[in-house]
């Protein structure tokens, strides 16, 4: 069942189009890695999902209707959102986590059932033993877990991520995407833009690469991660094989300095 569709979509700022998508489908139950080159169009492409930016022209449907006719505390109720922290202040885990329940609270505070999908999502992240440190005293990829606790104490219908492991070692970085894919397993629909294309290839059911802010292509990592579609996506001399153990594809980008 389609979750979003895009008809006729241009998007950019101080009325400058810097997006340009025709049509395009997103499913309920989607794993979507979105991948590119910076300044693709990708940051773009999450925003209008998340309503931070109107589209310019055309119309974005969420389960058939206009985007724009859903209230926003209605909307929030259903899309959550997973950006960098700028600026990370002494809250304390639990009390950050809360602040996700805020669409769902009424005029008389957060209720029972608030408390135990914040308690859900502190033991999802496995962040429960976090819970009275403060933001300022966590590492990266502590710091990522909780972030996406607060996501899911708002909802798990369908989460939006904004490179949600940039800047993390392995570990953390595969930890977090654990996280989304049994996320996904068990019904979200997951939409996150990606840096690092093997992991987009071993976790993501659909790739979707933007390239000058335009749809590139479109499909399942291994009909779209081709040597040929990553080389002219990100203009740059890569080898693409196939992992031994998932049957994934990956790639091998040629260092300048190998290619001589």
């Amino acid at each position: 069942m389609s979750l979003f569709e895009f008809t006729n979509i241009q998007a950019g700022y101080r009325k400058i189009p810097v997006l340009d998508i025709p049509r395009c489908t997103i499913n309920t139950g989607d794993f979507i890695g979105i991948i590119g080159p910076n300044g693709a169009g990708k940051s773009t492409l999450l925003k209008l999902l998340a309503r931070i930016l109107a589209p310019l022209s055309g119309t974005i449907a969420y389960k058939k209707q206009n985007i724009t006719t859903i209230p926003h505390t209605v909307y929030a109720t259903q899309v959550s959102s997973v950006t960098d922290i700028e600026r990370v202040l002494p809250y304390t885990v639990e009390s950050f986590i809360a602040l996700g329940r805020f669409p769902h609270a009424t005029v008389t505070g957060l209720k029972a059932h608030d408390y135990k999908a914040i308690n859900e999502a502190m033991q999802y992240c496995n962040v429960q033993h976090l819970q009275q440190k403060k933001l300022t005293e966590l590492s990266s990829g502590e710091l990522q877990r909780v972030n996406i606790a607060r996501a899911l104490a708002q909802s798990t219908e369908c989460i939006l991520l904004d490179e949600p492991v940039s800047h993390l070692d392995i570990h953390h970085a595969i930890a977090i995407m654990d996280i989304l894919r049994k996320l996904n397993e068990n019904g979200s629909t997951i939409i996150a833009i990606l840096h690092d294309i093997n992991i987009a290839s071993e976790y993501c059911s659909r790739i979707i690469g933007v390239k000058d802010g335009k749809i590139f292509f479109d499909g399942k990592p291994q009909d779209c991660i081709t040597y040929q579609n990553i080389e002219a996506l990100f203009d740059c001399v890569c080898l693409v094989y196939t992992n031994p153990i998932s049957g994934k594809p990956y790639v091998y980008p040629v260092p300048e300095h190998v290619k001589q």
